[in-house]
């Protein structure tokens, strides 16, 4: 753990303590440095400490969050076309990223500054003066900082496997400091395995126990939140055959007990007002006052009120996803798919074509982790742990909530683990998680393998070559010497 302590002590203060010049307009934005000379200060009271906190929640806000993680969870599956133009969209769609994709490079660097503005409140809130009145309120600002650096870096992880983790705070930018702080302005890629012991620290029991509880959404950290984050780390992190099945489930009974439960109406999580539901547990906040969600104009409509299109939408419902539903009792279908008359025909005919549904506002908070999806990675890990039956009772639930016909609970283990992963892409259609599912469970090659165009031709001609991995942004790699780009790109 002293290794491990020593990786992630490496501190990244945030954008607004930087005074760099046009030095830092180069620098790889998974780094943030001290004032040059300067030195790395406590927050003055708990005020400017929660204050830096809401700061580092609002790089939820961003790119990432309201369109980038479609295009990845959703647009590089079978549940996708991309819908609208351009050459840097279109290559998710085609599986064809290349390190100059400017949306790579823009979500490398708003996930670095989501961990980096995570870091500097960790580090300036350790370095406050312990009193006692307020330590509780400090210990849960660290903690809930912590959950924000583990989610960034999970993400991270996930999408390009060994990645820079910064090593140390920068006080300078000499010349003659160079050999100093190059190494931790322009880090080598940590391997995957330490960025996942990281993450586990920042989601220690320790550090969970000082986060509020809730049994419906929020926008902050919970330790439903937390269980569940760390529950996706496990099922995750290292080879199938590894995984430790059964802290996933002991993770996802632990958000259940925190008093979720499933909405009645699946519909409601999708309306504007159904906001903070006790389905939700971890959701953007937009609109009353704050910045406003512009997901739903790439997606579904110009305008509030009603669905004019009149120009080429984004992830468009692909001919396979469609084919998935049971469109006469699956209520799911029509929450997540909207039929209008809109003036293209790329993938269907224009009087009659596919939008997705679920972002229907510039008011609608956006979910980024709710109770139905850890139910059903829930239902993934009983599988693996050779308790088929349970997992289909979990499916069927959900099932049951939808109005879909259950499926056949006396189903061996390999049925069941496609019935569940079936489930989880009609679940959590346009939610960023399928490419992550494909990825997670080894089935990337044979599905991609197996999705159509519109006409029914296969969208990739030889699947087995597919990366698993995003590429490093070229722009990173030509500013930093100590970066090697993923194999195959």
């Amino acid at each position: 753990m002293d290794r491990i302590a020593r990786i992630i002590s490496a501190v990244l203060l945030q954008t607004a303590f930087l005074s760099c010049g046009d030095f830092l307009d180069e620098s790889p934005l998974s780094d943030f440095t001290a004032p040059a000379g300067g030195e790395v200060t406590g927050f003055k009271d708990i005020g400017e400490a929660q204050s830096a906190l809401n700061g580092a929640y609002s790089r939820f806000m961003t790119d990432l969050y309201q369109f980038n993680i479609f295009l990845i969870g959703d647009v590089m599956t079978d549940n996708c076309y991309v819908g609208g133009d351009g050459v840097n969209e279109e290559q998710f769609d085609k599986l064809s990223v290349s390190p100059t994709n400017s949306v790579i490079a823009l979500s490398w660097k708003q996930y670095y500054e989501l961990a980096g503005t995570a870091s500097s409140v960790i580090a300036r809130a350790e370095l406050m003066e312990d009193e006692k009145e307020t330590r509780a309120q400090r210990n849960r600002i660290v903690a809930e900082a912590k959950f924000i650096r583990a989610w960034a870096y999970f993400d991270i992880v996930r999408l390009w496997g060994d990645a820079p983790v910064t090593t140390g705070i920068v006080t300078s930018l000499t010349d003659s400091d160079k050999d100093v702080w190059y190494p931790a302005v322009y880090p080598e890629r940590t391997p995957a395995e330490d960025i996942y012991a990281m993450i586990l620290d920042d989601l220690d029991d320790s550090i969970i126990e000082s986060l509020p509880g809730s049994g419906s959404g929020c926008f902050h950290a919970t330790k439903g939140a937390a269980y569940g984050l760390r529950a996706k780390v496990s099922a995750t992190m290292g080879e199938k055959s590894g995984r430790d099945y059964a802290a996933v489930v002991s993770d996802c009974d632990k958000v259940m007990d925190e008093g979720y439960s499933l909405v009645g109406d699946f519909d409601l999580l999708w309306q504007p007002d159904g906001e903070f539901s006790t389905e939700s547990i971890f959701e953007i906040s937009f609109g009353k006052g704050s910045m406003e969600n512009w997901a739903y104009r790439l997606l579904l409509t110009d305008k509030d009120g009603e669905v004019s299109v009149s120009w080429r939408r984004y992830c468009t419902p692909s001919h396979d996803l469609l084919a998935r539903f049971d469109k006469q009792s699956d209520s799911r279908y029509a929450s997540s798919v909207f039929w209008t008359e809109v003036p293209y025909s790329i993938y269907y005919p224009a009087d009659n074509y596919p939008l997705s549904y679920k972002i229907r506002s510039r008011m609608s908070n956006i979910i980024l982790l709710r109770l139905a999806d850890i139910l059903l990675l829930k239902a993934e890990a009983l599988v693996e742990l050779g308790r088929p039956k349970e997992a289909i009772a979990i499916v069927n639930d959900i099932r049951s909530r939808a109005g879909a016909a259950p499926v056949d609970e006396n189903m061996d283990a390999a049925l069941a683990r496609l019935a569940v992963e079936n489930e989880r892409q009609l679940e959590l259609y346009m939610e960023g998680h399928r490419w992550f599912d494909l990825i997670r469970n080894d089935r990337m090659e044979e599905v991609m393998g197996e999705a159509t165009d519109k006409y029914g031709n296969p969208i990739v001609a030889d699947a087995s070559g597919l990366h698993r991995l995003m590429p490093i942004p070229q722009n990173q790699i030509d500013i930093n010497e100590n970066l090697v780009q993923n194999e195959g790109y």
